[in-house]
């Protein structure tokens, strides 16, 4: 049995949900579109043949251990830099009056309209870190990477993983709202000096930080990208 064929049947039976050490962003150029079963046959003959090894990536490739390690550590850090811009915001908001003497109506009116904005920015940002776990492997979401790396071992398309990695990250976003509304309503019930309005309008501005957290993430994940696409480049 040839060197080929023993290659050749070493790669057909490897597991696809493996993690990769390297990438789709590491394969540049003609290497990408020239790497068919044929070009790889005669690769490794030239190998057998001749003795002169095959050409190593340029680029150092993430880990499948370092890409978790970075995961939960960018999750953690993303978690206490929400915490604190929502909190914050809200704080802000409540303690402004802006809406003081304002109807239910409008106050209610007023929080769908940042529920609104913060959906927003929560759209831009799943895109975002779908494109992250693509590309990288990372993600600033554990759950978000753990939903896509499973749908990536059971499904072949492409769609598959967009949409867990999506509904993962939405999942922890929504569970992050929880204690905000245990915190507004229950200093509202348990305090003479706090109203629902109160509750409310702080509510509307945690929206209000949580979408520009999630604008500027989405920023910061897409400047991450084009800096390492023309590294690699």
């Amino acid at each position: 049995m040839g060197l080929a064929t023993v290659i050749d049947g070493h790669s057909k039976h490897r597991p696809r949900c493996v993690e990769s050490t390297t990438t789709a962003s590491h394969v540049k150029g003609p290497v990408a579109s020239a790497d068919t079963p044929d070009a790889h046959r005669r690769r490794s003959l030239s190998v057998a043949d001749i003795g002169e090894p095959e050409a190593q990536s340029t680029t150092e490739p993430i880990r499948p251990t370092s890409r978790w390690a970075v995961t939960i550590a960018a999750t953690a850090v993303s978690t206490c830099v929400l915490d604190i811009m929502a909190t914050a915001a809200g704080v802000l908001l409540a303690a402004s009056h802006m809406l003081k003497g304002a109807s239910q109506a409008a106050v209610f009116g007023f929080l769908a309209a940042t529920y609104v904005l913060w959906f927003a920015g929560l759209r831009v940002n799943v895109t975002a870190n779908w494109r992250l776990l693509e590309q990288t492997g990372i993600s600033a979401s554990l759950l978000s990477k753990s939903m896509f790396e499973l749908a990536r071992c059971r499904s072949s398309s492409q769609r598959a993983p967009r949409v867990a990695s999506a509904a993962g990250y939405v999942a922890t976003e929504i569970a992050k709202e929880v204690p905000y509304y245990a915190t507004a309503f229950g200093t509202a019930l348990l305090s003479n000096t706090v109203s629902s309005t109160d509750a409310l309008v702080f509510l509307a501005g945690t929206n209000v930080g949580a979408a520009v957290y999630e604008y500027g993430l989405a920023r910061l994940s897409r400047t991450f990208l084009n800096r390492r696409s023309r590294r690699i480049a």
